[in-house]
């Protein structure tokens, strides 16, 4: 990796995209993105992303069944907080660490001076915004018993069939902006975590600069020389068919893409894969 974090000088920010699993990244000619945590704090924060961007997502749609899943999803994201009491230190703890390694960098040449400090600035008030958020994410919840009693149903097969639960009928034909209103209300207590996760994720992302290699018979290896990555980015053109799997040690990091058969089964591939392999390690 350079001297100075990608991030600095040439930000690029990831695209709005509709996909709910791997990333679509329209700036670089339609690639897809496939992503590896490679340790359990970035594998928490990924998770976290990964409802929050399907929360945000059905939110700002309009029918009924687009707001259930965003407040299914909504649930969920309150199951893995209260699974994981130690999400918003952890997250904490990643914004300071990130603004140490960026401190670094005031006054170095070749770094945008200007991109860094409004860099640390989203970083403090992101920072500041998360500590303000009881320590107990989610408490809120308690204080609306219409989402106690949905949450309740929600794991149950059907349980939120109307004739169980008539009031959230009623809820689901109120107008689209009524319903929007309300999803706006139990969501933004949220909304710090899910800030401040995706800034330190996507921090982590532009801190490194991809390597263009090829996988022959869907096959590459890698000696990382003693770099620890964070986070394993893949590159791949967007076939719809191409599966890549990564696994990655201080001493190797392996690729291998497969494709599906028609019982969406993994198959061995031939011939050549040209990928990006980014190892995001800021």
């Amino acid at each position: 990796m350079s001297d100075s974090p990608g991030l600095l000088t040439d930000i690029r920010p990831l695209p709005a995209e509709d996909t709910l699993g791997c990333l679509e990244d329209t700036v670089n000619g339609n690639s897809r993105v496939f992503e590896f945590p490679c340790n359990e704090r970035i594998r928490i924060l990924m998770r976290v992303d990964c409802i929050a961007r399907r929360i945000r997502y059905f939110s700002e749609k309009s029918s009924q069944f687009e707001h259930e899943a965003c407040l299914h999803a909504l649930f969920e994201l309150y199951e893995l907080l209260s699974s994981r009491g130690d999400i918003k230190n952890e997250l904490l703890q990643e914004l300071d660490r990130q603004r140490a390694q960026l401190n670094r960098f005031v006054d170095q040449p070749g770094v945008s001076n200007d991109r860094l400090h409004e860099v640390l600035g989203e970083i403090g008030s992101s920072h500041t915004s998360l500590a303000e958020v009881p320590v107990r994410l989610g408490p809120h919840l308690a204080e609306f018993e219409f989402l106690q009693g949905l949450k309740g149903r929600v794991g149950i097969p059907a349980g939120s069939c109307p004739f169980d639960l008539p009031s959230y009928f009623v809820w689901l034909h109120r107008p689209v902006q009524v319903r929007k209103a309300s999803l706006d209300a139990w969501v933004s207590p949220l909304a710090p975590l899910m800030d401040a996760t995706a800034l330190c994720l996507r921090i982590l992302r532009d801190g490194a600069e991809p390597a263009s290699y090829q996988a022959n018979q869907g096959v590459f290896e890698l000696n990382p020389e003693g770099r620890l990555a964070r986070l394993i980015r893949v590159r791949i053109p967007p076939d719809p068919e191409l599966v890549c799997e990564v696994s990655a040690n201080k001493y190797v990091v392996a690729v291998r893409f497969r494709a599906l058969d028609e019982q969406l089964r993994p198959k061995p591939i031939e011939g050549r894969v040209d990928f990006d392999l980014t190892l995001c390690d800021f």
